[in-house]
C-alpha cells in the first residue's frame, strides 16, 4: 500500500506541480501523527513533494523564454540515429534530418541539454555518434494547444527535450563510435540486405533500431489507422517477445547445460535460471532502440518479476507493479506525464486480471478490445479495426517479422531479414484492407473522462470475479453518450477558432447546424485537421453540414482531405480545392435563425489571397466577418456594403495587407480573432495592425497566445462567453518554472 501511495503522490505532483496539497498533507501529518501513528501520511508527503521537485528541474533546464528565436553557439554529440527524409521544398528536392543533440558550451544556458534540431538541405549528412560545433536558432519547446491534439510542450518535457529549433551552421570533429553509431550502421545494413523489399526497408530498422526514416507518411498512416502503430515503436510488446522467446530457450536449454556443467547450480530451479538470457536479451533489445523511455520501464518491469522469483520472495501482482512503477518514476520522473506509460502499464495489469478469468485463447481476443478503448480515450483515435488486426498482426510479429529481423540483423543472415520482410509486407496487406473499411460516422469518439469510465466498466464486466452489481454496468455508457456540446437556442451562434498555427482553421456552431470555415495546414504524413479537428467532430458527435475554404494555400485548404467529404464544400479556388463549388457574392442560407452570406468574390478569375470567400455571419444576438485573406484592394471594393459586426477575424492572419483602418471604421468591431503561428516568421499580426485595433478600442483574441479560442454569442442577457485555452486549461509546463502554491 505504502508503494501505491507514494508512486501516486509523486503522479500528482509532476501533474499537478503546486505546493497546497504538499502544505495541507502536512498540516494534517503534524495535527495526526502522534495519535494514529499515519505512516502513510509521510509517504504521500515524499512523494508529492518529489514529483513537484522534479517537475519544476525539468522546467528550469528548458531553454528560457529570453532566449527564445535566439542563434546560439554550441559543442554537441549527436545522440540517437537521426531522421533523414528526401523532401520537395522551395521547387527542388533535398534532403532534412531531425537530429538529437546533447548540448553544452552556452554561457546564457548552462549545462548540459537535449535538443531536438531540423537541417534542412545540409552541407554535410550527420550520423550518430558526430562531435560537432554548431550554430542554431533555438526555440522554447512550445506547441498548439487545442481542446484535442498533442501538446508538445508536455511531451517534450516528458522526453527530456529542454529546446527546439533550426541548425544553421555545423562542423564536425569526430565521432565518438559508440553504441549510437553502431546502431545506425546495423540499420544501414539490414536496408542493404532487403534492398527488394521497399516495405521491408521502411519497417525493419523501425522494429531493430528504432530508425523510422523510412517510413513513408502513407505506411505510418496505415498502422496508425488499423491500431498497429504500436508495433512500429520499440515498446513493452516487444522486449516481452524477446524476453519470452529468450526465457524459453533458456529453460529448454541453457539451464539443463548450465547445471549439468556446475552442480552447484542445481540449487536453483531452471525456471529462475532462465531469467539470465532473457533479461540480457532484453536489455540487448533496449541497447538496440537507445534505451527509450519505453523499453526501460518494460526492462525494470522483467527485472522487478525475475528478483522476485530469483529469491523465492512471494510478491503478488499489485505490489510488482507498484513496485516496478515506483522504479520508473525515481529514474524517470517526468515519465508520469507520458500516455505510453500508462497505456503500458495498463495493459500488463489487463493481462495478469483477465487471465485469473479468462483463457488465454480469449485473452487474445479481449485484450485488444481494451487496448483499443484506451488509445481511444488517451490518444482519442478511434480505430474499430484494430481488435482485428492486432489479432492477426500480433502474432505474426511475435511467431515470425521480430524474431527473423533480429536474428538476421545480428547473425548478419539475409535469408531470415527476407523473410522477416516478407512478414511485413503480408501485414501492410492486412492493414491496407482494414484501412479501406473506414470507421462508421456515428461512432462517436469517447472523451478522456468517458474513456475512463467505460474503461472501468469494460473491466468490471470482464472479471467476474469482481463483487460488481453487473445491472449497474450500463450507466457507464452515460458519459460517453452524453457528451455533446451544450445546446445553443434558436438565434444563438459559436465560434470555435481552433489553434492551427500559421494558418486559419474555424467551426460555427448554430442550434442544429455546424460549418467548418478553413481547415487549417498540412504537412506530409499529417495535418491540423486530423490531430484536432476531426477529434472534435467525432467526441462531441457533430456532423459537418457545409464547409467554406477561403483559397487554395496550404495554411487554409491543407487539412481538407482529413475532414469529412460527403459535405457540401464551396471555396474562392475551386479549381485549386478538388470537389469545391465557386462561392459567389450573393449566396445565402439560414440555419436557425442565424443568416450566412457571401459577401466576395464577385466574379471568377481572382488569384489566391484575392479570391477568398468573405462570409457574414448574422444572428438576433450578434454576428462576424471571416475576410479570408483577402487584401486592401478587396476591402475598399467592400466598403459601404458592409453591416457592422461583433467580431472580426482579422485578414490574412493580421498582415499590414490587410485590416485597413476604413475596414475597421465601417465595421466597428468590438472583438478581434487573430489566428497566426507563434513568433512567426511572417512577423503576423504586423505592430501596425495591432496598433490600429488598440487604438480603435478593439479586444484582440489570439491563437498564438490563447490556444483555441471559443467565442459564443447569445445566452442569457446576450452575455459573450469567451474561452482562451491557454488561460482556463494552463498546466504548468505551458509556462516558465515557478513554484505555485495554487
Amino acid at each position: 500500500m505504502r508503494m501505491w501511495l507514494t508512486t501516486a503522490a509523486i503522479v500528482a505532483g509532476c501533474w499537478l506541480g503546486v505546493l497546497w496539497p504538499l502544505l495541507v498533507l502536512a498540516v494534517v501529518a503534524a495535527a495526526g501523527m502522534w495519535r494514529c501513528r499515519a505512516l502513510w501520511l509521510v509517504w504521500l508527503i515524499i512523494g508529492y513533494g518529489f514529483g513537484v521537485w522534479q517537475l519544476n528541474i525539468g522546467l528550469i533546464k528548458r531553454l528560457p523564454a529570453d532566449q527564445d528565436r535566439a542563434v546560439v553557439s554550441l559543442q554537441g554529440e549527436v545522440v540517437d540515429v537521426p531522421v533523414t527524409h528526401r523532401e520537395f521544398r522551395f521547387g527542388r528536392w533535398q534532403w532534412r534530418q531531425q537530429i538529437l543533440f546533447l548540448v553544452w558550451g552556452s554561457e546564457e544556458w548552462p549545462g548540459k541539454h537535449q535538443v531536438v534540431l531540423n537541417s534542412y538541405a545540409p552541407p554535410v549528412l550527420l550520423g550518430a555518434g558526430d562531435r560537432v560545433r554548431l550554430t542554431a536558432e533555438l526555440k522554447v519547446p512550445r506547441g498548439l494547444y487545442n481542446r484535442f491534439g498533442p501538446d508538445r510542450s508536455r511531451s517534450d518535457l516528458s522526453a527530456g527535450i529542454d529546446a527546439r529549433g533550426t541548425l544553421k551552421q555545423i562542423s564536425v570533429e569526430g565521432n565518438n563510435r559508440g553504441i549510437a553509431a553502431w546502431r545506425e550502421q546495423l540499420s544501414y545494413r539490414v536496408e542493404e540486405r532487403v534492398s527488394g523489399s521497399p516495405l521491408g526497408q521502411a519497417v525493419l530498422p523501425a522494429l531493430i533500431v528504432g530508425n523510422r526514416s523510412g517510413l513513408e507518411a502513407s505506411l505510418w498512416q496505415a498502422f496508425q489507422v488499423t491500431g498497429g502503430a504500436h508495433l512500429l515503436a520499440i515498446s513493452g510488446l516487444h522486449i516481452a517477445i524477446v524476453a519470452g522467446w529468450f526465457w524459453w530457450l533458456g529453460r529448454v536449454v541453457f539451464a539443463p547445460v548450465l547445471q549439468a556443467l556446475m552442480p552447484v547450480l542445481r540449487r536453483y530451479s531452471q525456471q529462475h535460471l532462465a531469467w539470465v538470457p532473457a533479461l540480457l536479451a532484453a536489455t540487448g533489445y533496449a541497447a538496440l532502440a537507445g534505451f527509450s523511455l519505453p523499453t526501460v520501464r518494460a526492462l525494470v518491469m522483467l527485472i522487478v518479476v525475475a528478483l522476485a522469483q530469483w529469491w523465492r520472495v512471494p510478491i503478488s501482482l499489485g505490489r510488482a507493479l507498484a513496485l516496478a512503477l515506483l522504479v520508473v518514476l525515481m529514474i524517470m520522473p517526468l515519465a508520469a506525464l507520458s500516455e505510453s506509460l500508462w497505456l503500458s502499464f495498463g495493459a500488463v495489469a489487463f493481462i495478469a486480471m483477465l487471465t485469473r478469468s479468462h483463457g488465454s485463447w480469449r485473452l487474445i481476443i479481449l485484450l485488444p478490445v481494451v487496448m483499443t478503448m484506451a488509445s481511444a480515450g488517451l490518444f482519442h483515435q478511434w480505430t474499430p479495426s484494430a481488435p482485428l488486426a492486432n489479432l492477426i498482426l500480433v502474432p505474426l510479429y511475435t511467431v515470425l517479422v521480430i524474431p527473423a529481423a533480429l536474428l538476421g540483423a545480428l547473425l548478419d543472415q539475409t535469408w531470415l531479414l527476407q523473410a522477416a520482410a516478407t512478414g511485413v509486407e503480408l501485414s501492410v496487406w492486412v492493414m491496407t484492407w482494414l484501412a479501406n473499411q473506414g470507421i462508421p460516422s456515428w461512432l462517436m469518439l469517447p472523451s478522456t473522462v468517458s474513456g475512463i469510465v467505460l474503461m472501468f466498466g469494460l473491466m468490471l464486466l470482464l472479471m467476474p470475479f469482481v463483487p460488481f452489481p453487473r445491472r449497474l454496468l450500463p450507466f457507464c455508457l452515460l458519459p460517453w453518450l452524453t457528451q455533446q456540446p451544450e445546446p445553443l437556442a434558436s438565434g444563438e451562434w459559436s465560434l470555435t477558432a481552433f489553434d492551427v498555427g500559421q494558418g486559419l482553421a474555424v467551426a460555427i456552431r448554430t442550434r442544429e447546424h455546424l460549418l467548418i470555415y478553413d481547415a487549417g495546414p498540412s504537412w506530409p504524413g499529417g495535418s491540423v485537421a486530423a490531430q484536432s479537428i476531426s477529434p472534435w467532430l467525432s467526441v462531441t458527435g457533430q456532423k459537418v453540414d457545409r464547409m467554406l475554404i477561403s483559397h487554395g494555400d496550404n495554411d487554409h485548404a491543407g487539412g481538407l482531405v482529413d475532414l469529412p467529404s460527403a459535405v457540401a464544400l464551396f471555396s474562392g479556388e475551386p479549381h485549386r480545392v478538388p470537389g469545391s463549388h465557386f462561392c459567389r457574392a450573393g449566396d445565402r442560407w439560414s440555419w436557425d435563425g442565424v443568416s450566412f452570406t457571401v459577401l466576395w468574390p464577385r466574379e471568377t478569375g481572382l488569384k489566391s489571397n484575392a479570391a477568398s470567400c468573405v462570409l457574414h455571419v448574422d444572428g438576433p444576438f450578434g454576428s462576424v466577418l471571416l475576410p479570408g485573406d483577402i487584401g486592401v484592394q478587396q476591402e475598399y471594393h467592400l466598403l459601404g456594403t458592409l453591416p457592422s459586426v461583433d467580431l472580426l477575424v482579422l485578414g490574412h492572419h493580421g498582415s499590414q495587407s490587410s485590416t485597413s483602418a476604413a475596414l475597421l471604421r465601417q465595421l466597428q468591431p468590438r472583438f478581434a480573432i487573430v489566428s497566426a503561428g507563434y513568433r512567426n516568421r511572417f512577423n503576423h499580426p504586423h505592430p501596425a495592425v495591432l496598433g490600429r485595433l488598440d487604438s480603435a478600442g478593439i479586444t484582440v483574441l489570439r491563437t498564438d497566445r490563447d490556444g483555441m479560442i471559443v467565442f459564443r454569442q447569445g445566452g442569457a442577457d446576450n452575455v459573450r462567453l469567451i474561452t482562451k485555452w491557454r488561460q482556463a486549461y494552463a498546466r504548468p509546463w505551458h509556462g516558465p518554472a515557478v513554484w505555485r502554491l495554487w
